[in-house]
């Protein structure tokens, strides 16, 4: 399948991209009233919460009014008569604030209560939501893997583009992995004892096929570490900018001179490759996490529709490029080239991306500005026109 745009040019991503923005606008749909109803829920905690301290202050202040209002420099026989009244009074006062401080307590609580739940529902939503449209439809993200063994295999996809970062946790089909079922049959040099009576120490090929596979963690080809592991030692292969490192229990093979020159560099290079067409054939399950946006956690603090932007400017080149390579300027198209050799294309005029984006509200407007959907460029005439005065 090539992607590319009506002149030909193949597109920096190959994705049928017309998908992708339909895609987008309906998460956009759908994720934007969750957001902005959650942050309803957290205005009227806040508002709730300040009708109350204000309440409070002003039987606070009442109180303080009325001991200002007290005589004073009172002789014994008026003050011993109205001694049991002003403590009657204050009494009063305190049982009053006290009651009504615990009934707005106790009202703060259930609405924090009830709002939390209704909050973390439609937080969940919106992961659900995004959960299939992060992984696939944000351009140029970075990749990293971390996946360990503890019990069960498991691991965590940090993904991150133009300040947005996502995790997804990953869920694999095995509960652990082996060398032979990562990269089949692979064998590494180690020192090793010998002789039955003298000890000696020489350099053997150690098979580690049985050897588990403790962690792993995967930057891109050429920066990685692979963990092994079995019932008496730990490897360790780590590539850091493409130089493969080798440890046995700490020790560098690959600084042994007698060692190194026994490692098939093939065997090395082939782990990246096998690593990747591993997770991908074994991984059961994404599961979106965690959605950052600037090191700032976007469910929280309500900046999903701050990241939704970063990718609409990601779209917003791709849509310009598809409008200034097409003849059509009122269309953003693509042409799609199957296996077999045929050609179709694909497109969404710019009136109905607006049109959508609008539906939405102001946000979809931004939003459309954004993508560059919010005005039709017209067509101009060519110098070969010619006009004639009647």
């Amino acid at each position: 399948m090539l992607y590319t745009y009506q002149d030909g040019t193949e597109l920096p991503i190959q994705r049928d991209f017309i998908q992708d923005l339909k895609n987008y606008v309906e998460c956009l749909e759908k994720i934007l009233p969750l957001e902005n109803q959650i942050m309803e829920l957290k205005d009227l905690e806040k508002d709730q919460g300040a009708l109350f301290e204000r309440r409070v202050a002003v039987l606070s202040s009442f109180k303080e009014g009325l001991v200002r209002g007290l005589p004073v420099n009172m002789d014994s026989e008026e003050e011993a008569l109205l001694a049991p009244c002003i403590t009657e009074i204050m009494d009063v006062c305190d049982r009053f604030i006290k009651k009504t401080h615990d009934d707005y307590e106790s009202e703060i609580y259930v609405l924090k209560r009830d709002s939390g739940t209704h909050i973390k529902n439609k937080e969940n939503e919106i992961i659900k939501i995004l959960n299939p449209f992060l992984i696939s439809s944000v351009y140029g993200a970075k990749r990293v893997y971390d996946i360990s063994y503890h019990e069960i295999l498991g691991g965590t996809l940090y993904c991150y583009a133009s300040g947005l970062q996502f995790n997804y946790k990953l869920h694999f089909s095995d509960e652990r992995l082996t060398v032979q079922k990562l990269l089949g049959d692979f064998s590494l040099p180690v020192m090793a004892t010998t002789g039955l009576f003298t000890k000696e120490h020489k350099p053997r090929v150690l098979s580690l096929a049985e050897y588990i596979v403790l962690s792993i963690q995967y930057d891109d080809l050429y920066n990685f570490s692979l963990d092994l592991e079995n019932k008496r030692k730990i490897i360790r292969i780590v590539r850091k900018n493409g130089n493969f490192s080798v440890y046995d229990e700490g020790r560098d093979i690959t600084a042994d001179t007698d060692l190194a020159a026994m490692i098939e560099d093939t065997e090395l290079q082939r782990i990246p490759k096998k690593i990747m067409e591993y997770i991908r054939k074994s991984v059961s399950a994404f599961e979106l996490t965690e959605i950052m946006i600037d090191d700032d956690d976007a469910i929280s603090n309500n900046l999903i529709f701050d990241c939704m932007k970063i990718i609409a400017t990601q779209y917003g080149s791709i849509v310009s490029e598809c409008i200034r390579r097409s003849p059509i300027k009122t269309e953003i198209s693509i042409k799609i080239q199957m296996e077999d050799g045929t050609r179709t294309e694909k497109y969404i005029s710019k009136d109905e991306l607006y049109s959508s984006l609008a539906n939405i509200g102001g946000d979809g407007l931004e939003i459309a500005s954004l993508i560059g959907a919010d005005a039709i460029e017209e067509e101009k005439p060519s110098g070969n026109n010619k006009y004639f005065i009647v």
